[in-house]
């Protein structure tokens, strides 16, 4: 019996939930609500054009059934937040590797890759013997793979703990053997505690599948045009490509939308990376969805529900920092304070809760009276007490008193849209 005959005969038995899932949800709900509140500093990164998103989407029924699977059982809980990740699970395209290396008191296993031909999630487990090390993060020397692809890598939380890599290739497609020289930094920086170089030759069958559904057409959201070039879809993910229009008066920042087939099932944006904007311009050209690869629709209808926008007239914020004031923030903002710091000043913004899918309201440059442009540090998360939305920008070593902000989005606009998604062509087998 393979995995596939014997996934489908246990999930005819499934009735009860059973006690390795036990509180499964409520654990994973409470460790989100902890990051948030912890709030860790986030570092800048020079591939500042992605933006990433996390989103909660727990199949349970899912879980149950790959849980008694020894084989899927672990990358199950590791991919439960993800519809496009589980499904693939679902449908056993997961390459075991298995590999196991130690340096310097950590050790870190490579258990699972889901690949495809754009994309490359790398699954692994790491433990410690360093009683100060609180957190690490595994980090990926991007200059040894080629092509070059974009990374995000997430934390892990102690030891024995999985964390997850995603290999993201916008331009080519993934190679055919990873090269991956991995390093691992105790409580998110300092020096590189361990080195670890895994070499893996990537399963031909699962690296050359995919389909393009071609649209080709103008779309007019809040008085701008937007061309949807295509929507490519791939066993992890869907890519909906966007165009810019010379007379746009505003930059396309954020598209809130999803995906719907002919029986009313719906593939929203989901975790990992979220879209990809244009370096100079930054308008939205790459839009990433859940994949509708394994349901295989006859039919599919792109439903936009919202957009943030960017004015580049109004998109400049001048704060005094002695004074504590702003001026040029939209109505819903509101600076709370400034900290002076000894090598830094902290400032404290507040405003309701936008959607997860929107970016942060501040871009992570700033600029100073003299014109020098600065990179800052930030966090972001929600006051439990208020619920509101609170973000914090951290100048490092700022000696001058007033500074200069850049919005991300200026506006918001609620929209209701169906764009009617033309039939695949094959980019593989499908």
């Amino acid at each position: 019996m393979d995995r596939k005959q014997e996934y489908d005969t246990l999930m005819q038995e499934l009735r009860q939930t059973p006690p390795a899932l036990e509180g499964t949800l409520d654990r994973a709900l409470d460790r989100r609500r902890a990051r948030r509140r912890k709030l860790r500093p986030l570092r800048s990164l020079a591939a500042a054009a992605a933006v990433f998103v996390l989103l909660v989407n727990v199949s349970i029924p899912f879980a149950q059934a790959c849980t008694h699977i020894p084989v899927l059982g672990w990358l199950a809980q590791a991919v439960c937040f993800s519809h496009s990740l589980s499904s693939a699970v679902e449908h056993d395209w997961v390459q075991k590797v298995e590999q196991t290396q130690r340096d310097n008191g950590y050790t870190l296993t490579l258990e699972d890759l889901i690949v495809d031909q754009k994309q490359i999630h790398l699954f692994y487990t790491l433990d410690w013997e360093d009683p100060a090390c609180e957190y690490a993060m595994v980090l990926v020397d991007g200059d040894r793979l080629s092509p070059r692809p974009t990374v995000l890598s997430d934390s892990v939380e102690g030891p024995q703990d999985a964390g997850h890599i995603v290999l993201d290739y916008r331009e080519g497609q993934v190679p055919d053997r990873l090269d991956l020289v991995l390093t691992v930094r105790p409580n998110g920086d300092g020096s590189p505690a361990a080195r670890f170089r895994f070499q893996v030759a990537l399963d031909p069958s699962l690296t050359a599948v995919g389909q393009v559904r071609p649209v080709e057409q103008w779309v007019e959201l809040d008085g701008q045009q937007i061309y949807v070039d295509c929507l490519e879809i791939y066993p992890t993910h869907a890519r909906l490509l966007l165009r810019d229009h010379p007379d746009n008066t505003a930059r396309l920042v954020s598209l809130l939308c999803h995906l719907e087939d002919e029986t009313g099932r719906r593939y929203e944006r989901e975790g990992g990376l979220s879209g990809f904007s244009d370096p100079d311009t930054g308008f939205l050209t790459e839009l990433r969805l859940s994949s509708p690869y394994f349901q295989q629709p006859e039919q599919l209808t792109l439903c936009i529900t919202g957009a943030a926008w960017q004015d580049p007239e109004e998109a400049e914020v001048t704060v005094d920092l002695t004074a504590g004031t702003a001026a040029g923030l939209p109505e819903e903002i509101r600076l709370t304070r400034v900290d002076e710091e000894p090598d830094r000043t902290v400032l404290y913004f507040q405003s309701p809760v936008p959607s997860a899918l929107l970016p942060q309201h501040f871009s992570w440059t700033c600029r100073s009276p003299e014109g020098e442009w600065h990179v800052t540090e930030g966090g972001s998360g929600t006051d439990q007490d208020t619920g509101l939305e609170t973000e914090d920008l951290h100048l490092i070593d700022y000696p001058w008193d007033q500074v200069t902000l850049t919005l991300n989005w200026t506006r918001f606009s609620p929209l209701d849209v169906s764009l009617p998604i033309p039939k695949a062509e094959q980019k593989g087998s499908f």
